[in-house]
């Protein structure tokens, strides 16, 4: 009896400590799904869904997943790629010693859209968990656990992250972000482990889920390390470049955060400021280009360039630019916004977007935040970056990214959803899966 009172002791702590990681999260909901299949003595087989663009700039979350996953000895990760995705000897090398191992999947006769061909894995590619990032890989996700007998793991709101590669279909009514929960919300239904891309999405998704209690995992990107090592120059230039993220649909300019931009620069009034837009989408430049010159913004102020397609351009804008800016406050996330920060440079984010209000709970975060539709005051707080010294404020970003890094460590969310991966896998009760817990404690690191 007393070892029993001793256990459930420990069991209540543990669970509450998951508790504590995510209010939604609810472990018991978990170990009901268990099959029975998984003992510790063997290593977890996880599948990670990925799309062409994995070695690109906007599959940067994914990669970092899959790479912080592997650094666990419970797990053993492969990433399942078409076999027309566009790599090389070095990156592939880089997956292995990161203990990544890439798989292709083989073109299928008659399947023109190469993600479609991940419906049909290699044979030998054996999967206890299949994780899909995004509505399209999400729906490959579900299809394998219907197929092949696995746990599934939805990422909602994993997919904003390679926008800038698709044609982006629109609600002009602005219905877009409801939409996007909506298709989240079947495939979170189906997911033995429904998780949420950033704070907003999580509050979104939970709600909509709550009549069918099904739990969300609340999962904030930490700072994505490919960009962490970026050197900046040390002195200004004459031009102040500032780089607009987001504003991807002209059509929807109010809630796309291009309106305030174009208005923030007319605001500013000054040549000496330029700013750079990549976000736009296949055949749209031209549009976001006339709705800055109708501001009012001249034309040599205003730059619009394709999305840069690799993650080695991206460092190169980021290394060219003073600040990035991100007006929009629908953004669910804000994965530019956050590679931003990665890289070591200043930001400006709307409070009401998913990266604004995960910055809300970091210390100095609110140097980041913007809590206004008002141009006047997104041109005051650039003015105010500016006015700053280089060097102060290289080492401001370098401060918040690092108090970011220690809040939302990838660490402890990944290790958090390791065990539960674990639990859900095993037909362990909670009197043996506490001791399981007990025997991996260093690889949990919860506040």
């Amino acid at each position: 009896m007393a070892l029993r009172f001793y256990l459930n002791k420990g069991r209540d702590k543990k669970l509450n400590a998951f508790r504590r990681l995510d209010g939604n999260l609810l472990v018991g909901n978990i170990l009901a799904q268990h099959n029975g299949t998984y003992f510790s003595t063997n290593k977890l087989k996880c599948t990670i869904l990925a799309s062409r663009y994995y070695f690109l700039y906007g599959a940067c979350f994914t990669r970092e997943l899959a790479k912080q996953l592997a650094k666990f000895k419970q797990v053993q990760v492969s990433v399942l790629v078409p076999e027309d995705t566009r790599y090389n000897e070095y990156e592939e090398r880089k997956a292995k010693e990161s203990g990544v191992t890439i798989v292709k999947a083989k073109k299928r006769p008659g399947f023109f859209e190469s993600i479609e061909w991940l419906n049909y894995p290699p044979a030998d590619l054996k999967t206890d968990i299949v994780i899909g990032v995004g509505e399209q890989l999400g729906k490959v996700a579900q299809n394998w656990k219907m197929r092949y007998q696995c746990k599934s793991i939805q990422f909602a709101g994993g997919n904003d992250w390679e926008r800038v590669y698709h044609d982006t279909v629109f609600d002009h009514a602005g219905l877009l972000y409801d939409r996007h929960i909506n298709r989240f919300r079947g495939l979170s239904l189906s997911a033995d482990i429904p998780v949420a891309v950033g704070p907003k999405t999580a509050d979104k998704l939970s709600a909509s889920l709550r009549s069918k209690g099904k739990q969300v995992l609340g999962f904030t990107p930490g700072i994505i390390s490919e960009f962490s090592s970026l050197t900046h120059a040390t002195k200004d230039g004459t031009d102040f470049r500032v780089l607009f993220v987001g504003g991807i649909n002209p059509d929807n300019s109010q809630e796309d955060g291009v309106e305030l931009a174009t208005k923030t620069m007319a605001e500013l009034n000054d040549k000496s400021y330029h700013l750079i837009h990549v976000g736009a989408g296949k055949g749209r430049e031209q549009q976001f280009a006339n709705l800055f010159h109708q501001s009012g913004v001249p034309k040599r102020q205003f730059e619009m360039r394709n999305p840069p397609q690799t993650d080695e351009e991206w460092k190169d804008l980021l290394c060219e630019v003073d600040l990035a800016i991100m007006p929009s406050g629908d953004e669910e996330f804000g994965g530019e916004a956050l590679v931003a920060l990665s890289a070591g440079l200043p930001v400006l984010v709307h409070e009401e977007s998913g990266f604004g209000r995960a910055l809300k709970d970091v210390g100095f975060g609110q140097s980041a935040i913007v809590d206004s539709d008002d141009p006047k005051q997104w041109a005051s707080r650039i003015k105010k970056v500016r006015e700053t010294n280089r060097k102060t404020r290289l080492e401001q970003a370098a401060l918040l990214r690092s108090k970011y890094d220690e809040k939302y460590s990838w660490a402890k969310q990944c290790g958090a959803l390791v065990e539960m991966m674990c639990m859900m896998a095993s037909g362990m009760e909670l009197f043996f899966i506490f001791i399981f817990i007990l025997l991996h404690e260093k690889f949990l690191q919860f506040d």
